[in-house]
């Protein structure tokens, strides 16, 4: 395989090379790290400037394309199947891994100024409630990632509804994508720099002594990680007949972002690009898949909620009984699910599940000093899990291009089958 520097092709490659770099000079660099931060906010900024736009035309119009209403209901309840199964099946990984490890026995830290309590419990009406927007601009306006989903799956659904009588404003909206995915290609030629003083700030701010600390609870939350990866995929493998080698190739732009970016929103654009272009998905289908997944299917965020109430368990020597293990992990899926709308994000989700666990939340303090380092994980366990759902569903709809998952030696035996139009993005 010949390695590619120049052109799209090669982007992956300076990427891993800004990424390496940045640990680098994270390293041996400490006051240079941190005074160019304004570089990686700036790309930061740049790629969530295209969120809105992303989400509004590609979701909407990606509903449109599917031009038939079963499909549209067949769809999207395989999309709520195959995300809720997989968040549980993180939430019961994460906990067998961190019994298995026992992460906070005979931990002897100092600890962190306790984290301020959450006023209120579990609200799963509230949380419902807060998905509906009053103001649809406002909610664009202000970044509100699952109000603007639902706005938009509605007005998807209406076109859907309406047949060729909003042809034209269908074609809008796919231009309007298409528009968005160019502006994101010019943000992207800028990535390597982007990633290089973020991965430079991130080492320098936290340094490699925080690994000694609370260690245990890091191996414990990794181990969980990789072990929901590992499953997850071979099952995808199994049912879709994915060449794995490429599978990993293909996902390792994906991966660079999320480690750099700790946001799944912020990533969602390229994740879009390489699901669609490289993976053989529908555009269509990555457009009301993809940005849905990064809302609610948060395996990360399930695995780190069941590894936090082991570890406080086992840091105040007290044992989880069987019903107890359970709620864990019903309490734990649901609060992935509604980790976009709660102020502070793992950290606050944290501190509520340890709550209505009845286990005392100071640990979380000492939880705050690496979360960064732990959120790594947990961004690219959700984003390739959206991608590994996206790949299911199309293969379970016989959408998926047979050309773009097998191996090179492998003779694709059918043809696509997805007769809709899509919008090109390379």
């Amino acid at each position: 395989m010949t390695l590619t520097f120049r052109g799209s092709r090669g982007l992956p490659v300076r990427i891993f090379i800004g990424f390496m770099l940045g640990i680098s000079c994270g390293l041996l660099f400490q006051d240079f790290s941190m005074a160019i931060k304004p570089l990686g906010d700036a790309f930061i900024n740049a790629i969530k400037m295209l969120i809105v736009p992303i989400i509004f035309f590609s979701v909407a119009g990606g509903i449109a394309n599917m031009g038939d209403v079963q499909q549209l209901k067949r769809v999207g309840g395989k999309t709520l199947l195959v995300y809720v199964g997989m968040t549980l099946i993180a939430g019961i990984i994460g906990l067998v891994v961190a019994s298995i490890i026992q992460p906070g026995k005979g931990l002897d830290v100092q600890m962190s100024a306790p984290v301020e309590a959450v006023s209120s419990g579990l609200d799963i009406g509230q949380f419902l409630l807060q998905m509906i927007p009053s103001n649809p601009v406002a909610a664009m306006a202000s970044g509100n990632v699952i109000q603007l989903i639902v706005f938009t799956i509605l007005v998807g659904v209406a076109m859907v509804m309406l047949g060729e009588r909003v042809a034209r404003l269908r074609a809008l909206f796919d231009e309007g994508a298409a528009v968005s995915f160019r502006i994101l290609d010019m943000v992207m030629a800028t990535s390597p720099i982007g990633i290089f003083a973020l991965m430079a700030y991130a080492v320098a701010n936290y340094g490699i002594d925080i690994f000694g600390q609370i260690g245990k609870f890091i191996l414990a939350d990794y181990a969980a990680l990789l072990v929901i990866w590992a499953v997850v995929s071979i099952l995808l493998v199994l049912f879709t007949r994915i060449s794995y080698p490429r599978l990993i190739r293909k996902m390792v732009p994906i991966w660079l972002m999320t480690l750099s970016t700790t946001s799944s929103n912020a990533t969602l654009p390229v994740t879009m690009k390489v699901t669609h272009r490289d993976l053989g998905v529908p555009e269509w289908l990555c457009s009301f898949m993809l940005p849905l997944g990064a809302t609610i299917n948060l395996m990360g965020a399930a695995a780190y909620l069941s590894v936090l109430v082991v570890f406080a368990a086992d840091f105040y020597d007290l044992s989880l009984s069987f019903s107890q293990m359970v709620n864990v992990i019903f309490i734990g899926t649901i609060l992935s699910m509604a980790a976009p709308g709660i102020p502070g994000g793992g950290i606050v989700m944290g501190t509520l599940i340890l709550q209505l666990m009845n286990l005392p939340f100071e640990l979380v303090g000492l939880i705050a000093g690496i979360y960064r380092i732990v959120d790594m994980g947990h961004t690219t366990l959700n984003v390739s899990g959206d991608v590994v759902g996206a790949l299911l569903v199309a293969k379970s709809e016989n959408l998926l291009s047979t050309a773009k998952v097998a191996s090179p030696t492998t003779t694709p035996a059918t043809p696509p089958t997805s007769s809709t139009p899509a919008v090109s993005v390379d």
